[in-house]
């Protein structure tokens, strides 16, 4: 009787160790960027958005001279990153006459902590993001831009109904526990073997499986305008996620030369290619 009392309480244990480090995998802590929106010197708007019970920090950026009738760019950042890191990307568009908005998810930035955030929480609150953009601006095309897990968000709210007129993926996973492990095994971990066991902890947190939640899945049902941007030397989402990205969705994608992950969206060529996209919408509108 007591070895089974023993038996029972080592699995208990064993149980909530590894739902504490499945947490701990999905665990943001907010960082707060080196540089700000006031920084830029650029006219802007600080607001919040409200995504369920949170309120998302946002700010909207102005050009001197801004056209009501081009595209506003929505810009999500990535996993433990903040508004600040796609100010890289922004402060260009803005400089170019494009207006901005951005916003940190839940967890991240300038948000209060949350206990977990998974890529169904990022898609929600790219969803809401979008959303308030649509009853702000009525008619105005929107354009959604993600890095990162930003873009992985994007996909899957477009795929959901987001009122989206074109989409342009930076950097982005094509899938999100492949991806996880790739990033446990480059920690020096065992990161298929951990992903398999974990999968079920993920779930309760996710709120189901995560096949819904595939960006290579999803991106075949869209039916809009697709921009697919890889740095050359991205050594956190390897090339062949874009390449996976592109043959699901039929399209081709643009890799950015002696660029890795992150300095990717300062790149001059990234910018002009996202401004080329956002003429091509205007022109075609």
């Amino acid at each position: 009787m007591i070895g089974y009392v023993a038996v029972g309480v080592v699995t208990v244990g064993g149980l909530l160790a590894l739902d504490r480090f499945a947490n701990e995998v999905v665990r943001a802590l907010p960082d707060l960027p080196s540089r700000s929106v006031a920084d830029l010197g650029v006219d802007h708007e600080d607001f919040s958005i409200r995504s369920g019970i949170h309120q998302l920090a946002s700010w909207l950026l102005r050009p001197d001279h801004p056209n009501p009738d081009a595209p506003l760019v929505l810009l999500a950042h990535g996993w433990g990153a903040s508004y600040g890191t796609v100010l890289d990307l922004a402060e260009p568009l803005v400089r170019r006459g494009h207006e901005v908005l951005l916003f940190d998810v839940r967890g991240h930035g300038r948000n209060g902590a949350a206990p977990f955030v998974t890529v169904r929480h990022f898609r929600d609150d790219v969803m809401a993001v979008v959303r308030y953009a649509a009853e702000r601006f009525p008619g105005r095309q929107l354009v959604l831009v993600g890095h990162s897990l930003g873009g992985a968000a994007a996909v899957l709210a477009a795929a959901e109904g987001a009122p989206v007129h074109g989409l342009v993926l930076i950097a982005t996973p094509s899938d999100v526990l492949r991806i996880t492990s790739e990033y446990l095994t480059d920690k020096g971990m065992p990161g298929p073997f951990l992903v398999t066991v974990l999968r079920p902890f993920w779930w309760r947190r996710i709120g189901g499986t995560f096949r819904p939640h595939v960006p290579a899945r999803r991106i075949a049902e869209l039916r809009l305008p697709l921009l697919i941007i890889q740095p050359e030397n991205d050594r956190r989402v390897a090339r062949d996620h874009a390449e996976r990205l592109a043959s699901a969705a039929g399209v081709p994608y643009h890799l950015i030369p002696d660029r890795e992950h992150t300095d990717v969206l300062s790149a001059p060529m990234t910018t002009q290619l996202v401004e080329d996209f956002l003429a091509g919408l205007l022109s075609e509108a």
